[in-house]
């Protein structure tokens, strides 16, 4: 079932929305303004409801910044060095807004954009147009991304585009996930996680992908098994020390266009268990090395370490290196991803 209600004012005038998708066991509340997953409410293991993603009250908050919680990112997740890429001989300039490289598609993303909301049964499908030019980017970019609640807990997030020219996408959703809860100010150090990758991308000071890919063996970057997150966090291998955390793309151990488990994260003190399921290349796990902010839901305070980020995608960067998955998408063709969050009780 999904139901409609009003979730405020955009500083612009707009009027938001929050649409509530409820299976009868979980629900979760999504928003027209930016396509963030405002709310995932799960049972932990004595069946009480849990918020487990973090973020904010109100739709103002999201519009004046909260560091891209549970948004849609479009039109290009992650990073892009120096703000420059090379399509066709032809070199694209686009905002430099994170230290001196692009981030999550420039000052005004998808996150920041009001959709076009349509209810089809079980699925919210939000769109928009993202005119030719627009952060830069070429094409007339026609993109929607659907949510569908399902009756087995797990939401299924997928990805439509196309473009009348040629240009590069990667879309992702950014929901920063402590399965504590939303309002208990816990960091994720009781997490444990799992990652079916063999390998890393390095990054350099400011978080960019160098182009190395690094075997995780015999690394605190692997979590082919599950590892504590608070153990790890303080590691002093040099690309955790480096950043104060994780915030990599881990190279998934899949082919081309499989569709296959990701990650899981497990919380023992509350028995949520999530898994995460894609077809992209490589999912950016990001854990809050950064975060601080002082108005989440019902005033609680996030700060570093208070959350994981599985962002299944292409690779951060690929823009620049022809060996990593190519990000373009021709003209005409029709670009589909799919991921899935899947929640449960261990």
């Amino acid at each position: 079932m999904i139901s409609v209600r009003s979730f405020g004012k955009t500083p612009n005038g707009d009027e938001a929305q929050l649409f509530i998708l409820d299976n009868g066991k979980m629900s979760v509340y999504i928003t027209d303004f930016g396509g963030h997953i405002v709310a995932v409410n799960v049972p932990d293991k004595n069946g009480v409801l849990t918020d487990v993603v973090l973020g904010a009250d109100n739709v103002k908050a999201y519009a004046d910044g909260i560091d891209y919680m549970g948004a849609t990112v479009g039109r290009f997740a992650n990073r892009i060095e120096k703000g420059k890429f090379t399509l066709n001989g032809k070199e694209y300039t686009l905002a430099v807004n994170n230290g001196p490289n692009h981030l999550h598609g420039g000052i005004v993303g998808f996150n920041n954009k009001m959709f076009d909301a349509f209810v089809d049964g079980e699925t919210l499908k939000l769109s928009l147009i993202s005119p030719d030019g627009e952060e830069g980017f070429p094409g007339n970019l026609k993109f929607e991304v659907s949510f569908t609640l399902c009756h087995d807990n797990s939401i299924a997030i997928e990805y439509n585009a196309e473009s009348d020219k040629d240009t590069v996408v990667n879309f992702t959703n950014h929901a920063y996930f402590n399965l504590n809860g939303a309002i208990t100010e816990k960091t994720v150090y009781n997490h444990t996680m799992q990652i079916n990758a063999e390998a890393f991308c390095r990054g350099d000071k400011d978080c960019l992908a160098d182009g190395t890919i690094v075997p995780v063996r015999n690394t605190d970057m692997d979590f082919r098994e599950f590892a504590n997150l608070g153990e790890r966090l303080s590691s002093d291998y040099e690309d955790i020390a480096m950043t104060g955390g994780i915030d990599h793309n881990f190279v998934l151990s899949m082919n081309k266009g499989e569709f296959k488990e990701a990650a899981k994260l497990y919380c023992e003190d509350t028995g949520i268990l999530l898994e995460c399921f894609t077809d992209q290349p490589g999912i950016q796990v990001y854990t809050g090395i950064g975060t601080d902010y002082k108005n989440g839901k019902g005033g609680a305070y996030y700060g570093k370490h208070s959350a994981v980020c599985l962002e299944t995608q292409n690779f951060p960067n690929a823009t620049s290196f022809s060996y990593f998955p190519s990000p373009v998408l021709k003209a005409g063709d029709k670009f589909y991803s799919k991921t899935v969050y899947k929640f449960s009780v261990k």
